[in-house]
């Protein structure tokens, strides 16, 4: 039977998610595999640049992903939902909670915890290159109040977040890539002195293998969060399918 997974791009920019599943179709192979893509409606804002649309988000996509029972993206046809958002985006505990309270198996999760979670695994030093200086302390707070072990906390691994100062939808522009290359070389690299820079928003997909070259002599570990977040989700969704 084929496992039908859906990436949500819980913003209503179809570049965004034109973007997300062309870096998916160029590193996931596996056939076994339907991935479906969702893109928030008119309501919803065109990026999410803090704590406010980040709920904007939320009330526009939740009602077609958990109510519309004839919806193609009604949460229950598929067996995982990766929230394309590297945020403590509350999609992600509403559609968990919603599949609790109505006995579902369906595997959710986030850009953000996934990408914690396998650095704690990794054991190295590990920061984050986010977009827009407002979701430093944002992510920071998410991070050190949710997401660390008691092992990373001891030994000092998570250094913080910092900020390109760049939108969400500039990411992407090849004319930005030497300033985003900058600030992750004198801020993630020198300054905290990360092994691990956790790319921290749904726009710097696709840029992993650009950065890991350039600092090929530094040798950072870039985590692009759409392909760790996948990976996960499909570990999980195989985990509940070999318990049925």
């Amino acid at each position: 039977m084929e496992t039908r997974i859906l990436v949500v791009n819980p913003n209503s920019s179809k570049s965004m998610t034109v973007s997300l599943q062309e870096t998916i179709e160029k590193t996931f192979s596996e056939k076994s595999y339907k991935i479906s893509y969702f893109t928030g409606p008119d309501a919803s804002p065109p990026q999410i640049d803090g704590q406010e649309t980040s709920i904007k988000s939320m009330e526009a996509c939740l009602p077609l992903l958990v109510d519309d029972h004839k919806s193609v993206y009604y949460y229950k046809k598929f067996d995982g939902i990766l929230i394309a958002c590297f945020s403590d985006h509350p999609l992600v505990a509403k559609i968990k909670n919603r599949s609790a309270k109505e006995k579902g198996n369906v595997s959710v999760v986030g850009l953000l915890d996934s990408s914690i979670h396998y650095c704690d695994l990794i054991g190295r030093k590990f920061s984050i290159v986010t977009s827009n200086k407002e979701w430093v302390p944002i992510l920071n707070n998410s991070v050190e109040s949710k997401f660390l072990t008691g092992n990373t906390i001891n030994k000092n691994l998570w250094k913080g977040t910092v900020s390109t100062d760049l939108q969400v939808l500039d990411l992407h522009s090849p004319e930005n890539f030497q300033q985003i290359a900058d600030i992750i070389y004198e801020e993630n690299i020198r300054k905290l002195d990360s092994e691990i820079v956790i790319l921290g928003c749904a726009g710097f997909s696709g840029l992993q293998n650009k950065l890991a070259k350039t600092f090929e002599k530094d040798g950072t570990l870039f985590l692009d969060t759409i392909e760790i977040g996948l990976e996960i989700l499909i570990t999980m969704i195989k985990f509940i399918n070999s318990q049925k």
